[in-house]
């Protein structure tokens, strides 16, 4: 079998339902037109290995 004759993935999506659209420049700001896909980042600071 020749390995680099097969696709290199497949994936499933769901499609995205059109509602509770941002304005274009709300959208453009945030990331996203989607407001249920605005997850916004609250993490923390980010580490490098050895730091105390």
């Amino acid at each position: 079998m020749r390995l680099d004759a097969l696709p290199l993935a497949m994936s499933y999506l769901p499609m995205q339902k059109w509602e509770n659209l941002y304005d274009p420049e709300v959208g453009l700001d945030r990331g996203t037109i989607f407001a249920c896909l605005d997850l916004p980042f609250t993490g923390k600071e980010g580490k490098l290995y050895g730091d105390v």
